[in-house]
C-alpha cells in the first residue's frame, strides 16, 4: 500500500537563506559534503543531460520566454542562454541568491518569490517555458507541492511547457529533512489536476545522486559507502566524480529509466 508523504514543519526559506548565504557556489546548491571536484563533475553531467532534453523536446526555445524557478547560482540561467532561449527570467526563494544573481547577470530580471505561495507580480500566462531543476523535491509539504504545480500552470501560456527534475519513485514515499521522495503515480495525478500532460521523462543521474528508486537495500548501502569514500578528500571526490560521470553518461545512452534523478517535460493543456 502506498505510504503518504507526511506533513512537516520544515522552513524552506530559512534553510536556503542560511545555506546560500554561507556558500553561494555549486557546492552550496549541490552535494555539500562531496567537495568542489565531485560537484564540478555532477554539474557537467547535469548540463549535458539538460541540454539534450531541451533540444529533444523544446525546439521552439529560440522564440520562447523562459522562467527558471529556483535559480540558485544561475547554472540553468547560463544553460538557457547557451541553448538560445529568446528571453530568460529567474526566480528564487531567497534574498541571498537573488542579490548575487542580479550582480552576476545584470541583463536578466530576477524576482524573489516562493512558488508554493503564488506568482506574485508575474502575470498569468506570461511564459512559454518554465524550468525548475532540483527544486520540487525540496518542497516537502504535500499541500505546498500541489500548490506549486498549480502556480506553474498559471504562469504558462496554454500549450506551454514545464521542464523539471525529481525522483519519481515507484516504491515507498519518504521524507528526510529537506527532501521528499514522492511516488510517480501521485505526481502524475497532481500534474493532471494542475492541467498538465506528460510529454516525456529521461534520466538525469543513475548513480551520481542517491538511487532511491531501488528495491535493494544492499545497493543503497553500497552507494552510501562509495559516496562516503568520495567525501573524504578533494582527490577522492575527483576520482568518484569522474568515474560516476562516465558511468552515468554511458547508461543514459542506453536506458530510459533510472533509480535516481530524472527530468520530466510536461505540456499545459490548451483547454
Amino acid at each position: 500500500m502506498e505510504e503518504s508523504v507526511p506533513m512537516t514543519a520544515f522552513d524552506a526559506r530559512a534553510y536556503w537563506e542560511n545555506r546560500l548565504g554561507a556558500d553561494w557556489s555549486l557546492e552550496g546548491v549541490g552535494f555539500r559534503r562531496m567537495g568542489r571536484n565531485f560537484n564540478n563533475w555532477a554539474y557537467r553531467l547535469r548540463g549535458e543531460q539538460f541540454a539534450a532534453i531541451v533540444e529533444q523536446f523544446l525546439p521552439h526555445r529560440t522564440q520562447a520566454r523562459v522562467l527558471d524557478i529556483g535559480s540558485g547560482t544561475g547554472f540553468y540561467i547560463d544553460a538557457w542562454q547557451a541553448l538560445g532561449a529568446a528571453e530568460v527570467v529567474g526566480m528564487d526563494l531567497t534574498d541571498a541568491a537573488v542579490d548575487k544573481l542580479r550582480g552576476a547577470f545584470p541583463t536578466i530580471d530576477f524576482v524573489r518569490n516562493d512558488i508554493t505561495e503564488g506568482i506574485a507580480e508575474l502575470p498569468r500566462e506570461s511564459f512559454d517555458i518554465v524550468s525548475s531543476m532540483d527544486v520540487m523535491f525540496h518542497i516537502v509539504d504535500p499541500d505546498r507541492f500541489a500548490a506549486a504545480l498549480r502556480n506553474v500552470a498559471e504562469l504558462l501560456v496554454p500549450g506551454g511547457h514545464f521542464v523539471w527534475s525529481d525522483f519519481f519513485v515507484h516504491g515507498r514515499e519518504v521524507v528526510r529533512g529537506h527532501i521528499a521522495w514522492r511516488s510517480l503515480y501521485r505526481i502524475e495525478a497532481l500534474l493532471d489536476q494542475a492541467g498538465f500532460e506528460i510529454v516525456g521523462r529521461r534520466p538525469m543521474f543513475f548513480w551520481m545522486n542517491e538511487p532511491r528508486d531501488t528495491s535493494s537495500r544492499l545497493v543503497l548501502q553500497g552507494w552510501k559507502a562509495l559516496m562516503w569514500l568520495g567525501s573524504t578528500s578533494e582527490a577522492a571526490g575527483e576520482l568518484a566524480g569522474r568515474a560516476l560521470y562516465r558511468l552515468d553518461r554511458g547508461l543514459s545512452l542506453r536506458r530510459v529509466e533510472s533509480p535516481s534523478t530524472e527530468v520530466m517535460v510536461c505540456r499545459k493543456r490548451s483547454t
